[in-house]
């Protein structure tokens, strides 16, 4: 996991939208039209680049032209953060859906998001290295995955990421990740090796055109 920065998003939609009752924000959020619909579409654009494409919890690469909205702390027991942008990452859907689920993150609630206290790393409020620690990758393609402090382990938990299953996908996903840099690699060293030699280079060989 990595520490977002909360994208600059259309603040003045965001302020209306939160204004709604908070009894109506959990039917509004499932609209597919009009301000709902560009709210979410902004929102996924700009989480995209946020989060270059990776899972805010696992943070394995995002294929879904349209991957998971997930809020962090759910909309169903807490709809007067429907719509707050620091509420909202974008997830696969190992994290979202078969892990987290309807887990309620919060274990000290405040009227005010930010004041609430959170029992898994918050994305947006937390610094992820003061609570895990990675090998093989770092924090972005970190493979292997401990935590260090209560808060960690409970993420650990929460999304299962050190099971043989999730770690094989970190894996995978850092090799397919650092490809184009190994192949970038070997030009480079073809290339220096053919600038740098001391005989002349053979012409290429003519083919004769075929007659039919």
């Amino acid at each position: 996991m990595i520490r977002f920065k909360i994208p600059n998003h259309d603040w003045a939609l965001v302020a209306r939208l939160s204004r709604r009752p908070d009894a109506l924000k959990s039917r509004l959020w499932e609209r597919t039209t009009g301000p709902i619909r560009r709210f979410k579409d902004d929102l996924t654009a700009l989480l995209k680049v946020e989060q270059e494409r990776r899972c805010a919890y696992c943070m394995t690469y995002l294929h879904e032209d349209h991957p998971a909205r997930d809020h962090i702390a759910p909309k169903n027991i807490y709809p007067a953060w429907t719509f707050r942008p620091d509420n909202l990452v974008l997830a696969c859907y190992a994290c979202n859906t078969d892990r987290k689920g309807g887990y309620d993150p919060i274990d000290v609630r405040h009227r005010r998001y930010r004041r609430c206290g959170f029992k898994i790393v918050h994305p947006y409020f937390d610094r992820p290295d003061s609570h895990l620690a990675y090998r093989g990758g770092g924090a972005k393609r970190g493979i292997l995955i401990s935590g260090i402090t209560a808060k960690g382990a409970e993420t650990m938990r929460v999304f299962d990421l050190m099971s043989p299953e999730r770690a094989k996908e970190r894996a995978a996903d850092a090799i397919f990740a650092d490809a184009p840099n190994r192949l970038q690699q070997r030009f480079l060293d073809r290339y220096v090796s053919v600038v740098q030699t001391r005989a002349p280079l053979k012409p290429a060989a003519r083919i004769a055109p075929t007659v039919f």
